[in-house]
């Protein structure tokens, strides 16, 4: 079967079982402070917010190219003393952009490269647009809160098109590598694997579409 080349379960029925379970355990505490965060690039966002140089407010985060190809090492932003995990580095790359500068041995700067942007505005669009929300089951965050997640990672070559996207919530793409939900496309539709806990059997099953996918039934007196 080309659609599972690996033997593994497959259904073709959503998720089921308790909708309110989504891996979630932060604190109400860490919540309100994830919430605060949201908010804050939110209004960096919007196009009313003033610009700083003709940019919008920017984190300008600097990692080793080689510590980001080997997955080790960690980033840093000017003016931070303390560094930031390379997951959080692999999450900023999902939703910002990258810009490789090349020095020479001794320290000179070789090469300034174009800022590469992840998902565009117009690709953000059509992917919100399938998947309405953030794709974790029982997560009802909706497109407008939600980040563009590569299922192929960016840094592993993964292409930066709608069949390689999905919309995750801040939280679940913050800990996409460590919550056990496994995500693959299959015919440029997402397909989750969820841990344990939630499916024991470990099958692959579509994600949700968005309401406006489904046609309207047909009325009774047509029927």
């Amino acid at each position: 079967d080309p659609a599972n080349p690996d033997g593994e379960r497959f259904s073709a029925d959503p998720f089921s079982g308790d909708a309110r379970y989504d891996g979630d355990a932060r604190t109400a505490g860490e919540k309100r402070a994830d919430i605060l965060r949201c908010v804050f690039e939110a209004a960096a966002r919007d196009p009313k917010t003033p610009t700083m140089g003709g940019a919008a407010p920017t984190a300008m985060i600097h990692i080793n190219a080689t510590d980001l190809h080997n997955e080790r090492g960690v980033g840093w932003i000017d003016g931070v003393d303390v560094p930031i995990s390379l997951r959080r580095v692999t999450e900023a790359l999902c939703a910002g952009g990258t810009q490789h500068i090349i020095f020479g041995t001794t320290g000179t700067i070789l090469y300034l490269g174009d800022t590469v942007r992840c998902f565009t505005t117009t690709q953000r669009t059509a992917i919100a647009a399938r998947d309405e929300g953030c794709i974790i089951p029982g997560c009802t965050i909706p497109a407008r809160w939600c980040e563009v997640h590569h299922v192929i990672p960016w840094h592993k070559h993964g292409p930066t098109n709608i069949d390689n996207g999905v919309l995750l919530c801040w939280f679940h793409h913050h800990t996409i590598t460590t919550n056990e939900w496994n995500i693959r496309m299959i015919n440029g539709k997402p397909h989750i694997r969820g841990p344990l806990l939630w499916d024991p059997t470990q099958t692959w099953r579509p994600t949700r579409s968005h309401r406006a996918n489904t046609p309207s039934p047909e009325p009774p007196w047509r029927t």
